[in-house]
């Protein structure tokens, strides 16, 4: 699990590096995303709940037909308990903060495709049980400034007594799809 957290790290730091010095007149996807997720605990607890998300997306174009960076996203909850084992023990809280790679695929000047990985670079905290999220996100840019992308995130509990797994939607507002050759040309 380390390794690839390692790799993953490197892997952001060494393509954003090397996609600053792409085209400047490609847009790039620096957007906010606000989401609703119902997250499921369908081991120990036997739980659902809500939690609502915030985070950034950020993608820069290596070259036309592909961009490359990462997302950072936090947010929180609650579950409630189907059979709770007393009346003191029906809800419980969901706090999480994840981050993890961002692609954007096809024109990327004509509504490209969005898929995001999140190979356990994270926390969260399920009624007070530390879980790693595995998360993969897909969508698309809909608009010049609107995306959309579903989630689907499975949570590892490292003390073995939780499973959650949480579908999520997001919709996201993206600040950076006007490039700098087409800021100067309106300038003039």
């Amino acid at each position: 699990m380390k390794r690839l957290f390692i790799l993953t790290i490197a892997l952001i730091c060494g393509v954003s590096v090397f996609s600053q010095n792409a085209k400047t007149e490609l847009p790039r996807l620096k957007g906010l995303s606000f989401g609703i997720g119902i997250p499921v605990e369908c081991y120990d607890l036997k739980a659902a709940g809500t939690n609502i998300h915030i985070g950034g997306d950020f993608a820069y174009p290596v070259n036309d037909k592909f961009a490359m960076g990462f997302y950072i996203s936090g947010g929180g909850g609650f579950l409630g308990s189907f059979k709770p084992y007393n009346e003191y023990d029906k809800f419980y809280s969901v706090i999480k903060l994840s981050a993890g790679l961002l692609m954007e695929f096809g024109d990327l000047k004509n509504q490209p495709f969005i898929l995001g990985i999140g190979p356990g670079a994270g926390l969260e905290y399920v009624d007070m049980d530390l879980v790693l999220p595995i998360e993969v996100r897909f969508g698309r840019v809909f608009s010049n400034n609107w995306y959309v992308m579903g989630e689907l995130s499975y949570g590892i509990s490292l003390a073995k007594e939780t499973r959650c797994i949480e579908p999520s939607i997001r919709v996201g507002y993206n600040f950076g799809n006007k490039s700098k050759a087409n800021k100067k040309s309106h300038k003039k």
